[in-house]
């Protein structure tokens, strides 16, 4: 298991690009809302920043199955600093589309989402940006890994138009049926026609719960190459169903 969690590292800490996001530190599995199920995501994230502010982030990201292999979702991004203000920190809509099929005897998921984004300044100096994010997935016993190569795009300013990779890659190992221990790892190489121009890269250790109807992914971990250099998250998924 160790060994594993290195290699996934591996793939996405050497060196990275510009800014990752501070507001959803996630990596996707491939799978959909069932058609008609609505869902809501609670995203914390406590940013611990070298010369700057520390930072809260609180981002509620609903979601809705348009189909059993299409998924709508939203996202309303907000931050808190340790002076006490409250800042509307952007929106964003995405739309995820998954092959109906596994693959592999039902061990390898295909996906794809595509994200267009509107965020102050403050926080993404362009203000205007997306990504399209493929996924694969596999499942193998208690073994489960993922692995997201993003592409972002911004839509103004000096790199619009140049698309930047900034991977993630996520693997687990079940502890209990509801219950899994790992780590995750994201980076940014920046430009895919300027790889290695900048160098950014995070490293947490991951503990995933589930119920019937609701799940916890809890992180913890360290920055390389930007300002936030520990970094902690709680994600809270609900799902009640259609």
């Amino acid at each position: 298991m160790l060994r594993a969690c290195v290699v996934a590292a591996a793939i996405v800490v050497p060196a990275i690009a510009h800014a990752q996001d501070a507001f959803e530190i996630q990596v996707y599995d491939a799978q959909t809302a069932a058609r008609g199920e609505p869902g809501l995501e609670l995203h914390l994230n406590q940013h611990v920043n070298e010369g700057a502010v520390n930072e809260t982030h609180l981002t509620f990201e609903p979601h809705y199955g348009l189909a059993a292999w299409a998924e709508l979702g939203g996202y309303f991004q907000t931050a808190v600093t340790t002076t006490g203000d409250l800042a509307y920190a952007g929106v964003k809509l995405r739309l995820k589309l998954r092959r109906p099929q596994r693959a592999w005897d039902d061990r390898i998921g295909l996906a794809i989402n595509g994200e267009i984004s509107a965020v102050p300044s403050r926080f993404e100096p362009q203000v205007w940006g997306g990504e399209i994010r493929p996924i694969i997935d596999l499942t193998a016993g208690r073994l489960y890994a993922s692995f997201n190569p993003i592409l972002a795009v911004e839509l103004r300013g000096d790199v619009a138009g140049h698309p930047q990779l900034e991977p993630a890659a996520k693997i687990t190992m079940k502890l209990t049926e509801a219950m899994a221990i790992g780590a995750e790892a994201y980076g940014a190489f920046g430009p895919l026609d300027d790889l290695g121009s900048e160098h950014a890269s995070r490293l947490l250790g991951v503990l995933d719960v589930s119920g019937d109807w609701w799940d916890l992914n809890i992180g913890g971990g360290y920055g390389w190459g930007s300002t936030d250099h520990v970094v902690a998250k709680l994600i809270v998924g609900i799902h009640p169903g259609a």
